[in-house]
């Protein structure tokens, strides 16, 4: 039988995320769309439904490393630091997310609480377990990645007077350079004359 184990993990946590955007008891908390995922990071995420991707790879980890509680899922989450001219350093992920996601999953019957931590349920495995069979059979097409858009160099507009402009300065760059090549010479045939024989 075919499991989460089976399947790659990029590919079961965005269906996952789907179904579980069609359960009521997954939602985002009002403070999901200003909330950074940790202290490392600098800004909150972009995608409107990180919340759904998180519960979805949260449920994943449960399923694979469980039990286990909000402090070790917490390192799983975690990342470097910028600390400007000082090396970076490991920071853990945000304990709310974590504990919010993990609460949310256990209303909706997917995680079971009990004294070693939190665990997969039955209801749980066989959600994710029959997911992982759908991702096996239809893989889900590549994300594309998001690219910057390169800011172009802003064109200078030339009219009448910048050709013109743009022509003075090479003719007055051709005629310092003829200028200076003339005068080397007539210097050399001045020391010539002047040096006596």
């Amino acid at each position: 039988m075919t499991t989460v184990y089976d399947v790659p993990a990029d590919h079961i946590i965005r269906r996952v995320a789907e179904e579980l955007k069609k359960r009521k008891e997954i939602v985002p908390p009002a403070w999901a769309a200003f909330a950074k995922t940790g202290v490392h990071k600098e800004m909150p995420p972009e995608d409107p439904d990180w919340w759904f991707i998180r519960a979805a790879a949260v449920l994943r980890r449960v399923y694979v490393d469980g039990p286990l509680g909000v402090e070790r899922m917490r390192s799983f989450y975690g990342g470097n630091k910028n600390r400007g001219s000082k090396p970076n350093a490991f920071r853990k992920g945000s304990g709310s997310i974590l504990r919010k996601s993990l609460q949310q999953l256990e209303a909706a019957g997917l995680v079971i609480h009990d004294k070693t931590g939190r665990r997969v349920s039955p209801e749980g495995m066989k959600f994710l377990d029959n997911l992982s069979q759908e991702v096996l059979k239809n893989p889900p097409a590549p994300v594309p990645k998001r690219v910057k858009p390169v800011a172009e160099e802003p064109k200078k507009a030339e009219g009448k007077k910048g050709k013109a402009k743009g022509e003075k300065a090479a003719a007055a760059a051709d005629g310092a350079e003829g200028t200076k090549a003339e005068k080397k010479p007539a210097r050399k045939k001045a020391d010539k004359a002047e040096a006596p024989q």
